[in-house]
């Protein structure tokens, strides 16, 4: 049996650290996540996988809550034209 050496070199490259997003900025990019994950669940679906789908509506859920909560005094997910994204 061989035995291999793992030799992991430390990443000295340093990142930026990124400002967190405005409200509306992050509110939109939350947007761009849903109708990501309404074609996800169309797939899912496609594929039969009940499961995944499940999964899926859960977490677009949370991500709905999530854009009200930054959008407050906005208009409820129900009552927005949400067929495309923006």
């Amino acid at each position: 049996m061989s035995v291999y050496e793992i030799v992991v070199e430390r990443n000295i490259r340093r990142r930026r650290n990124r400002q967190p997003l405005a409200g509306t900025k992050r509110a939109a990019a939350l947007f761009r996540i849903w109708h990501g994950m309404r074609e996800m669940i169309d797939e899912a679906e496609r594929l039969g996988d009940g499961e995944l789908v499940h999964f899926l509506a859960v977490a677009q859920m949370l991500v709905e809550e999530k854009t009200t909560e930054l959008m407050a005094g906005a208009a409820a997910f129900v009552d927005v034209d949400t067929s495309l994204p923006n």
